[in-house]
């Protein structure tokens, strides 16, 4: 039973964390202009980087300006998914699967406990010996 709990706990506690049990590198990437401009945004919605290449700077500045926006739309937006997903919910498939082991094995081995107790109960509350 305490194998069963501990995993599910595992299970729980284990969201947001990569194999090796350090919080992963959270990050969004985003380009525009067929890759032209791209922007990497960071946790706290900080633009890590700006890569504007030579050809990009033929563009007006206006049309720029906008592909420069819409990669950094394109990294907040990725950067959001990526942080709902590492800090989301484990697999409650899973989680669920586990409670049920846990509810086919610690009930009856919970029922046999208190069975047992009661025995011994109605052994002492008759004068007999436990």
């Amino acid at each position: 039973m305490d194998r069963t709990i501990s995993t599910v706990l595992a299970a729980l506690g284990g969201a947001g964390r990569s194999a090796d049990g350090e919080p992963p590198v959270v990050q969004g990437h985003g380009s525009a202009a067929d890759g032209l401009v791209r922007v990497t945004a960071g946790l706290g919605g900080r633009i890590e980087s700006v890569e504007i290449e030579p050809a990009a700077m033929r563009l007006p500045s206006t049309d720029l300006a906008e592909e420069v926006r819409a990669a950094t739309n394109a990294a907040l937006a990725e950067l959001r998914a990526a942080i709902a997903e590492v800090s989301g919910a484990p697999d409650t498939t899973a989680v669920l699967e586990q409670l049920r082991e846990v509810q086919r094995t610690a009930v009856p081995q919970l029922q046999g406990f208190v069975d047992t107790l009661a025995q011994v109960q109605e052994r002492l509350a008759s004068g007999g010996r436990a």
